[in-house]
Parts: structure tokens; C-alpha cells; sequence
């Protein structure tokens, strides 16, 4: 397990700090290997290998064809400049000639290399990119010799960007935001020759962790009155580290504030049921603030208030008694004393008799489109806690409690028919009250809006101009506005008071006219109308045309194009490319356009021409086609499984989740929070999480997907609560004498093993058994209940009888295998354990009512 951690650390190193731009999923891949060929081209034979590969389960086989047909070539993205490693392992196969590499193009500093060992060997050259997409070759006999079947093996292959120039140190570091037990630094940007990635802060020598690649961190935890260093250095994609920063020394504040504030008084419960009640209490003072308070249940937290002066308590147990205080927390973190002890008992769980049902139901403030209901309250032997509302039989959701709801969005002069039912605190329902039917009004809104004033015209260019003018009255509401030139409408403008009037003609003069629209439709008349004369143009000279247009990362369904710069006497703005004649569109600026949606194995011709400022457009450039690669792959990789957090913090997580497998392989997993892509992981099966808030609840799932763009279903949904803002307990601080660890909570960021060192991603793993006066199990997803909803499908006995007897196990629950494999999460299983209640409970039922309904039938037909 050792061993497994260190080749972890050293995979997130190296992910972290360096990318291998061999970066496809084939045979001679090292993080992405599969048995595929993709990405490398030539005229030999390119297969994949399992015959005795270097690492792994493949290696890339290329073997002659015929004279020409000998050669396999894989083009990557370069720097211009850029000095790259590249290290590839090789051997001979079948071959009566020296395969070699040779030929590559786009690189100096290569020379051609013999390959003439059976035995695998590693092959490494340090050169310089001449061009953005060189190519790197492998012969397998050559030109002049060999015969049909001669082979090479390729394995391992390793392009790197060599960067061995650190950042500059940075600058300009400051401090602001100086508490007595915290403060903020920031500081100016460093340079690299690549990029800087991050910012390591030091306090008194000692590193505060990383920034996250942001010019400023929060430092926490200090001492009141203290004074302490800080330093700040740069680390680069690479790992190069910048010298330290001038250092700062900052000194906290004094603490000021060590008075607790007053013992909470008057402390009440209310809205007591079987299983919840609330709490309430007078508000406490202090010196300065009192920020929040702390509810105990029986002496054990609760959790704070968020400030209010009540608090709800769910999940009690029936006729039960339970002893609540409250306590007051100030800013500086002084807790008051525990107010006098509250004990309140539960109700017993006997209530089975529904609300009556709801009367004098009546209708009110009806309109064109919506209407009041209300109607007399329900009477119940505990109490009422709520009202349905039906309109034409179906819900309109619950009232709140409230004895009136207020319906929206209806027809005119329609007709509807609605019901009420009233709901108590045991989920008993009445029946619906009587029915009650209303007719909305007539739309009898004719009268339109006032005509627009104020339309003048702004940013004037030779060929657009923007409109403004001032608002419209109306009786009911003015919901837009439509813009003409030249009477010709422009359409509207989406309820704004401006509009962009755009593809016009230099030196032309234009007259624009506006009026209003309301909700009914009613619109007013034009407005004055303005004339406008747009500016001269300047430029009627074409940017030259694009040169360099070449293909790149071609799939069965799309390809990357991209194409050298055009000159222009002003400047070029924009690139247009198209496909076979037709425009794909603008590239925003780039030198560079991806082309999705192809066909496979099917040959496009491409164009692009440059457009300046003016609207100048240059001739397309000479043609290239490209043809798209044949479809192999149509099948998604399998659904990710087992995903776990670990590392949590009160902003931050990592995840982690097992492989998955598909027919060709997988390339990369994206991660969702929330049901909102985080992105992908770069093919890495763990994924950090930042920018969360303390103390709150995100739901993830992550999706495999394969190099053919094949994307798997999301897997089971992870739910993962940050901490708050305590304190943690770290190697900085745990020995700090300012730190009372006796007062204190016990938190950490990362994981907690007891009597072992391998917590296998869970928060806590204990090697041996646990004792606990109780344990709660705070669960994430639904508690069984829904069983006895009307909605809820019961298998009958037939279904169950066939279930057990076809798997051996009953429905939804886990089999051994499954157990000893996995183990059991203890709430999931409790609550597939109380569903089989739940549903055998139904079937009693269900046995009930046939055994007295045969009863009966015998008494009455006089058997016995």
C-alpha cells in the first residue's frame, strides 16, 4: 500500500507540474494506453501489439507494405522556439533491416537514429520546435531495402516541454484587512518564459500552503499583538520556483474583546410533534455584538442558530423526553454560560384521524388572468399544519398554512373548477371541499400606449449606430418596442430603451421611427422620426490572403484547422473559413477553428479568408482538403464507480473514483457539481474542487469519456458537506501555545486513520472495533417513507417469489458477493432494511383485508 501511495503522489506530481503532448489514447501511450492506433499516420501497416509489450498491455506495431509503404509519423502542438524531450522505447520485430527514426520534421536538433536491438531500449533527443505542428517518425526498414512484413515496435512515448528558467521573483507584497488573529497579503504578478501556475506563501519560514494561482491568501490562526514575516515566491508549470519575495513584517491587533456576552433567559419550545419541536429564547447581550447562538440537546450541540433566537429540532423519537439549553457566541468567539435547562416531551405517534374537511370556499380580486381563493379553517384532534389547493383536479402546491391562495397565469373569459383539502402534522389529508367554480373577466384592455419621445442616435460608425429614447405610458404596462428605418421594421428590442442598428452603408443618411407594444398587444403610434447619416469609409483596402492553412487532431467526425496571419493596412479583425464553399463562421480573432459534425471517412475542401475593421474581406485562401477517419468507435465507456471525497475544507475537496473501461479507451472523466460541469480532469481519476462556501451540502457525479467523443451516463450521485471555518488541527499550529486545543473541537482537512495508515479515501477508518453510547447517521438521500405514498409501485409476492428465486436475494437489497466485495454503507442499509418493513407491512395489510373480507363472505353465506 506504500508502494500504491508513492506512485499516487508521484502521478499527481507529474500531473501537476508537466504534460506529455503524446497525450491521445493508443498503444504507445503511458497514462492513456489502449488498443488503438489514433493519432499515428503513415503508409505502413500501424496496429496495435500485445506480443511482449515495454509497459502495460499494448505496444505499436508498424510493418511494411511495399516500397512507400514503410513509415508511421504522430504530429503534436508546438511552440515555436520551445526546446522539447522526447523519449520513445523501441525494439526490432520481424525484420531483416534496421528499422530507424528519420525524417521528422519541424524539429532541429535531430538526427536520424538506428533502432537495432531485440531487447527494448529507450531512445531520448533534446530538440527545438521550427514549427507549430511538427511531426516525429519511425521507418520500419528502408527505402531501398527490406522485404513485406518487416517490423518495429514502439512503446512509451514521451513528448515534454523543457523548462528549466524559474519565475521572477515577485513584488509588491502587502498586507490589509489586519485583525487581531488574521490578515490578508497580496502581491504583483511574476513572469515566466511559459507561464506562472502558483504562488507559495511563507510565515516566518515556515510555507502557508499554495495560493491557487491567485495574487493574494488569507492567513488565519495568528496570535493578538503578535508580529510576524511573510514571504511570498512563484512556481511555474514546471516546478521552477522563483526566490522568496522582499519580506513584510505585519504585526496583528491587540484583542480587545474578552468579555462573554449574557447567559441567554426565556428559553420556550413550541410546535411540539412525535418527532420535532422549536425552540425560542430572548436575546442575550454583549460589549460589543452577540453574532450567533448554540442550542445543546441533552449536552450534546446542536449546531449554532445562524444568529436567529430560534431553532427547530427534527428526527426525535415519540413520547419522549429530551433536556434543551442555549448558549451566546460574540465576533471574538466568548461563549456565554448554558441557559437554564428546558425539558420537553414529545407527543405520542397516535395520530391516524384526518383534518375535517375545508367550507366556504370563495373566490376574490378576479381578473383576466388570476384570482383570490380563500375558505374557513379545518379542525383536527392535534392540529392543522396545511392546505392543498386543486384547480380542474390537479395541485396547485400547498398554501403555507395560510386560509387563502392567490391563482396566476389563467385564460380570459374561462371557466375553472377548484377544491381545497386541508393536511395535519401526521400527513392525514381531509377529503376536497365542494367544489367551486369561477369565471376569469374578459381582456378589455383596447387602449394603447403613449407614442415614444426622445429618440436620438449615438456611436455612429460608417456602417452601425445605436438608438435611445425615453420610456412610454400605458394604462396597463408597456412590455417592448419596435424600431423602423427607413419604415422597414428592425424588430424589438426586447423591452429596452435602445437598439443597436448594425450592417449599414458608409455615407448614407437613414430615418428611424419607434413605437410601443403593450400586454394586450395594443401598439402606439411612431414616433418623430430621426435622421441619421452614417460616417465615410476610410479603408477599402482587403487584408491579404490567409497563407498556411493546414489540419490537425482529424477524427471520424471532426478536425482542427489553422493557418498563418494576414497582413492588413489598418488591421485584420477576424477569420472566415469555410467547407466546401459554405461559411462555418467567424474564428473570433484566432488563427485556429475547430470543425465538428463530419462524416467519417469523407473528404471536405477548406478555405479562409481575413476581414478587417472596415468590413474588408480578402480572397479565400488556396484550398485544402482533408479527408475524416473512418468510424470505429460508437461505443461509451462504462459508468464511473466509486466516487469518494477526501481532503475536505471549508471552501475545498478532492474527489476520486475508480477507472472506467471501454472497447477502445477512455480519455478523460468530467466532474459535476450540482448538476454543473466542473470541466474535465485530464484524464486523472481525481479532480480538486475549490471555491466552496463553509458548512454546505454539494452534490457530485463525474462521466467517462473516450477518445471518440463517446460520453458514459453520470454516476451515482456523491454528497459531501465543507466544514465551517474552524480552526483545523495542522502540523502549523498544533503546537502553538496561543491554541487551546482542551476548549476546541478536534478538525481536520484530511483524512483520520486509528490504528492504521490506510484510510482507502474515507474520511475515517478505524483498524479494530468501535464503541459508542450512539451513533447518527445523518443520511443523504430519502428516508423510506415514500413507501407508503400512493404513488409508490409494490411488487406483488409474484415479483418478489421470482426475484429470490431467479438472483437469491430480495428486490433493491445487496447480495453476499456484493457485501464481501464492497462491504455496506450502515444508513443506506438501514433504510433498504426499513423499506422491506415498510413494504411487508402493506403486504400484511393487503393479507388483512382479503382474510375479512372472506369472513364476512362466510358469515354471510352462513358457513363456518
Amino acid at each position: 500500500m506504500k508502494y500504491f501511495h508513492l506512485l499516487f503522489f508521484m502521478f499527481s506530481f507529474c500531473g501537476m507540474y508537466s504534460q506529455n503532448l503524446h497525450n491521445q489514447s493508443n498503444a504507445a501511450s503511458i497514462t492513456n494506453e489502449a488498443n488503438t492506433t489514433t493519432g499515428w499516420v503513415g503508409a505502413g501497416n500501424i496496429t496495435s501489439s500485445s506480443n511482449n509489450p515495454h509497459s502495460g498491455n499494448f505496444s505499436l506495431s508498424v510493418s511494411r507494405t511495399g516500397v512507400n509503404g514503410r513509415d508511421a509519423g504522430y504530429t503534436f502542438n508546438a511552440v515555436i522556439g520551445q526546446i522539447y524531450t522526447i523519449s520513445i522505447w523501441a525494439r526490432l520485430g520481424d525484420s531483416n533491416f534496421q528499422p530507424a527514426f528519420a525524417n521528422w520534421v519541424g524539429l532541429n536538433g535531430f538526427n536520424t537514429t538506428l533502432i537495432n536491438s531485440n531487447n527494448w531500449t529507450e531512445y531520448t533527443w533534446t530538440v527545438t520546435a521550427t514549427n507549430s505542428n511538427p511531426q516525429i517518425r519511425v521507418y520500419a526498414a528502408p527505402y531501398s531495402g527490406g522485404q513485406i512484413g518487416n517490423e518495429v515496435l514502439l512503446d512509451n512515448v514521451n513528448i515534454q516541454l523543457l523548462d528549466e528558467t524559474p519565475p521572477s521573483i515577485p513584488a509588491g507584497l502587502v498586507s490589509s484587512n489586519i485583525t487581531s488573529n488574521s490578515l490578508d497579503l497580496s502581491w504583483s504578478v511574476s513572469t515566466d518564459n511559459v507561464g506562472v501556475t502558483d504562488y507559495e506563501v511563507f510565515m516566518d519560514g515556515i510555507s502557508q500552503g499554495l495560493s491557487s494561482g491567485l495574487l493574494t491568501q488569507s492567513i488565519t490562526g495568528l496570535s493578538p499583538n503578535t508580529s510576524y514575516s511573510f514571504t511570498v515566491l512563484a512556481v511555474d508549470g514546471s516546478g521552477n520556483r522563483s526566490g522568496q519575495s522582499t519580506g513584510l513584517t505585519v504585526t496583528t491587533l491587540e484583542l480587545l474583546d474578552e468579555v462573554p456576552p449574557s447567559i441567554p433567559t426565556g428559553l420556550v419550545s413550541s410546535n411540539i410533534t412525535s418527532n420535532s419541536l422549536d425552540l425560542s429564547w430572548s436575546a442575550s447581550t454583549d460589549n460589543v455584538g452577540v453574532t450567533d447562538y448554540e442550542v445543546f440537546m441533552d449536552g450534546i450541540s446542536q449546531g449554532l442558530s445562524s444568529g436567529l433566537l430560534t431553532q427547530s429540532i427534527t428526527g426525535l423519537s415519540p413520547n419522549t423526553s429530551y433536556s434543551f439549553t442555549v448558549l451566546a457566541v460574540d465576533g471574538s468567539g466568548n461563549r456565554s454560560g448554558q441557559s437554564t435547562g428546558l425539558t420537553v416531551a414529545t407527543l405520542e405517534l397516535l395520530d391516524e384521524t384526518p383534518p375535517s374537511i375545508p367550507i366556504g370556499l370563495v373566490s376574490s380580486n378576479i381578473t383576466s388572468n388570476s384570482l383570490d381563493l380563500s375558505w374557513s379553517a379545518s379542525t383536527d384532534n392535534v392540529g392543522v399544519t396545511d392546505y392543498e389547493v386543486f384547480m380542474d383536479g390537479i395541485s396547485q402546491g400547498l398554501s403555507g398554512g395560510l386560509l387563502t391562495q392567490s391563482i396566476t397565469g389563467l385564460s380570459p373569459n374561462t371557466s375553472y373548477s377548484f377544491t381545497v383539502l386541508a393536511v395535519d402534522g401526521s400527513g392525514n389529508r381531509s377529503g376536497q371541499s365542494t367544489g367551486l367554480t369561477v369565471a376569469t373577466l374578459e381582456l378589455l384592455d383596447e387602449t394603447p400606449p403613449s407614442i415614444p419621445t426622445g429618440l436620438v442616435s449615438s456611436n455612429i460608425t460608417s456602417n452601425s449606430l445605436d438608438l435611445i429614447w425615453s420610456a412610454s405610458t400605458d394604462n396597463v404596462g408597456v412590455t417592448d418596442y419596435e424600431v423602423f428605418m427607413d419604415g422597414i421594421s428592425q424588430g424589438l428590442s426586447s423591452g429596452l430603451l435602445t437598439q443597436s442598428i448594425t450592417g449599414l452603408s458608409p455615407n448614407t443618411s437613414y430615418s428611424f421611427t419607434v413605437l410601443a407594444v403593450d400586454g394586450s398587444g395594443n401598439r402606439s403610434g411612431q414616433s418623430t422620426g430621426l435622421t441619421v447619416a452614417t460616417l465615410e469609409l476610410l479603408d477599402e483596402t482587403p487584408p491579404s490572403i490567409p497563407i498556411g492553412l493546414v489540419s490537425s487532431n482529424i477524427t471520424s467526425n471532426s478536425l482542427d484547422l489553422s493557418w498563418s496571419a494576414s497582413t492588413d493596412n489598418v488591421g485584420v479583425t477576424d477569420y472566415e473559413v469555410f467547407m466546401d464553399g459554405i461559411s462555418q463562421g467567424l474564428s473570433g480573432g484566432l488563427l485556429t477553428q475547430s470543425i465538428t459534425g463530419l462524416s467519417p471517412n469523407t473528404s471536405y475542401s477548406f478555405t479562409v479568408l481575413a476581414v478587417d475593421g472596415s468590413g474588408n474581406r480578402s480572397g479565400q485562401s488556396t484550398g485544402l482538403t482533408v479527408a475524416t477517419l473512418e468510424l470505429l468507435d460508437e461505443t461509451p465507456p462504462s459508468i464511473p464507480t466509486g466516487l469518494v471525497s477526501s481532503n475536505i475544507t471549508s471552501n475545498s475537496l478532492d474527489l476520486i473514483w475508480t477507472a472506467s473501461t471501454d472497447n477502445v479507451g477512455v480519455t478523460d472523466y468530467e466532474v459535476f457539481m450540482d448538476g454543473i460541469s466542473q470541466g474535465l480532469s485530464g484524464g486523472l481519476l481525481t479532480q480538486s474542487i475549490t471555491g466552496l462556501s463553509p458548512n454546505t451540502s454539494y452534490s457530485f457525479t463525474v462521466l467517462a469519456v473516450d477518445g471518440s467523443g463517446n460520453r458514459s451516463g453520470q454516476s451515482t450521485g456523491l454528497t459531501v458537506m465543507t466544514l465551517g471555518n474552524e480552526i483545523n488541527y495542522t502540523n502549523l499550529n498544533a503546537n502553538l501555545s496561543t491554541v487551546d486545543w482542551v476548549a476546541r473541537n478536534l478538525f481536520s482537512a484530511g483524512n483520520i486513520g486509528i490504528g492504521t495508515e490506510n484510510t482507502e479515501g474515507y474520511r475515517l477508518a478505524v483498524a479494530g472495533n468501535v464503541v459508542a453510547e450512539e451513533i447518527k447517521v445523518a443520511l443523504q438521500t430519502s428516508w423510506p417513507d415514500y413507501v407508503f405514498e400512493r404513488t409508490y409501485n409494490l411488487p406483488t409476492l409474484e415479483e418478489v417469489y421470482r426475484h429470490i428465486k431467479e438472483k437469491g436475494h430480495l428486490i433493491n437489497v445487496p447480495s453476499a458477493s456484493e457485501v464481501a466485495k464492497r462491504g455496506i454503507r450502515l444508513g443506506e442499509m438501514n433504510a433498504v432494511l426499513l423499506e422491506k418493513i415498510e413494504e411487508l407491512t402493506l403486504y400484511i395489510l393487503q393479507q388483512e383485508k382479503r382474510i375479512s373480507k372472506l369472513e364476512r363472505a362466510l358469515k354471510t353465506s352462513g358457513k363456518k
